[in-house]
């Protein structure tokens, strides 16, 4: 079997498991919906609320409530995908085997790997799309100002939660291990990371820990061009130091069994 039809098949067959998971279709899809839904009708849409100040930051960088969670819960899609469903999936495909049997069937863990991703990249598109036409039909929030700019940031976001989400499928060994570790890890970023209350609300202690955390970094390159405030190039470059800090080492510790 040839490189690219391994590349296929394997990517057919996450797609098929991927629908048939309802924890999947819930972390990854459902919930970023509801919280977007359900922020911004907490916050509103009012242009007067963009302007607020706390701690010194504008606390909806300004936009409305429902432009900033609009945005931001893109980001948490993305985050649920790399958290969360890649260190499941190849957890439960090692309890049960499946591993062992691709290996033995010489497939590659590049083959392996590209598959997760893809499933990862269609869903967000898919995640995304959902996200903004309910919002726009609800709130009348704004369309991405800058497409190219959203897109290059899903992508650097994807490659730095994919990696980080295989590291965590290096060290641990059962599903449900990975679900109860990757469910804590997901809410903690979820909770300091801008994309629950805004980071400008939170205590200095928690913006300067939430300041450190990927999905911090990632919810402002997906804003920035989103907004049309620009790409955010250092944002950018901190999801890549995270994709190769983590990527590496989880290539080196990868094992089959």
């Amino acid at each position: 079997m040839s490189t690219m039809s391994g590349y296929l098949a394997m990517t057919r067959t996450e797609f098929r498991l991927f629908r048939r998971e309802p924890f999947s279709v819930v972390f990854v899809l459902a919930f970023p919906l509801m919280m977007m839904v359900l922020l911004a009708a907490v916050f509103g849409n009012k242009q007067a609320d963009a302007h607020k100040i706390q701690n010194g930051m504008l606390i909806w960088r300004g936009v409305t409530p429902a432009n900033y969670y609009t945005a931001a819960s893109v980001a948490v899609i993305v985050a649920a995908l790399g958290l969360l469903i890649l260190p499941i999936n190849l957890a439960s495909y090692r309890e049960r085997g499946i591993l062992r049997r691709f290996h033995a069937s010489s497939v590659r863990a590049s083959t392996l790997v590209s598959g997760q991703l893809t499933l990862a990249l269609v869903t967000f598109v898919a995640g995304t799309v959902v996200l903004a036409i309910v919002a726009k039909l609800a709130y009348h929030a704004m369309w991405p100002q800058e497409v190219l700019g959203v897109v290059v940031a899903l992508v650097a976001g994807t490659a730095a939660f994919g990696a980080i989400g295989l590291l965590l499928a290096t060290v641990i060994r059962t599903s449900r291990s990975a679900q109860g570790i990757g469910l804590m890890l997901f809410f903690a970023l979820w909770l300091i990371s801008g994309t629950a209350p805004p980071r400008a609300v939170l205590p200095t202690s928690l913006r300067d820990i939430g300041g450190l955390l990927p999905l911090s970094h990632l919810v402002t390159a997906v804003q920035n061009p989103w907004f049309g405030f620009g790409w955010s190039g250092t944002d950018l470059a901190v999801l890549a130091a995270w994709a190769v800090a983590a990527g590496v080492p989880a290539l080196w510790l990868f094992r089959w069994d």
